[in-house]
């Protein structure tokens, strides 16, 4: 609501026109200076000019609230969509990027694959050949004589292996007992030489 002119002239004339004036400069103990003029045709202008006025200033605060509204309520909308294209861009474009990085290590993969299987496939095939003709070298040379004397060496190393760990097994039982009989020992003497120490002191 702009203030003009025209309308404080309005409102000057309004208060003039009611009792407000008097009213002002009267003392408190004195009656009204003036006598009311209720059916005057100057009040009934005043009350219609200020009711005219008061009508038009709720119309422009009204038309200026719905401009508000309506100007939020644009804005909003804009941002949403703005934001929504963003989100949409933003979505496809780390569906691609993830789509490009997924292609790129299946193919990356699928080629280590193949190499290391064609280098394993190369590395068997060259031991297995190697193999074979080591053993076929060995068959040639050795019969099945040695094959037997290299059993019996094997069981009877394992049986010197055996008898000799029960061996040691029985040493350590024995001195084991030895040590437990001649710590007894010791401590009977010394139990022995206590008694005779306290008879003697006794007599």
């Amino acid at each position: 609501m702009h203030i003009t002119a025209e309308k404080i002239k309005e409102a000057a004339e309004a208060l003039e026109s009611t009792e407000l004036k008097s009213f002002m400069f009267q003392e408190p103990t004195a009656g009204p200076l003036t006598r009311r003029r209720r059916s005057s045709r100057s009040t009934g202008r005043s009350r219609r000019s200020t009711r005219g006025t008061r009508r038009s200033t709720r119309g422009t605060r009204r038309s200026t609230r719905g401009t508000r509204r309506s100007t939020r309520r644009s804005t909003r909308r804009s941002t949403r969509g703005t934001r929504r294209s963003t989100r949409g861009t933003r979505r496809s474009t780390r569906r691609s990027t993830r789509g490009t990085r997924r292609s790129t290590r299946r193919s990356t993969r699928g080629t280590r694959r193949s190499t290391r299987r064609s280098t394993r496939r190369s590395t068997r095939r060259s031991r297995r050949s190697t193999r074979r003709s080591r053993r076929s070298r060995r068959s040639t040379r050795r019969s099945r004589r040695s094959r037997r004397s290299t059993r019996r060496s094997r069981r009877s190393t394992r049986r010197s292996t055996r008898r000799s760990r029960r061996s040691t097994r029985r040493s350590r039982r024995s001195t084991r007992r030895s040590t437990r009989r001649s710590r007894r020992s010791t401590r009977r003497s010394r139990r022995s030489t206590r008694r005779s120490r306290r008879s003697t002191r006794r007599s």
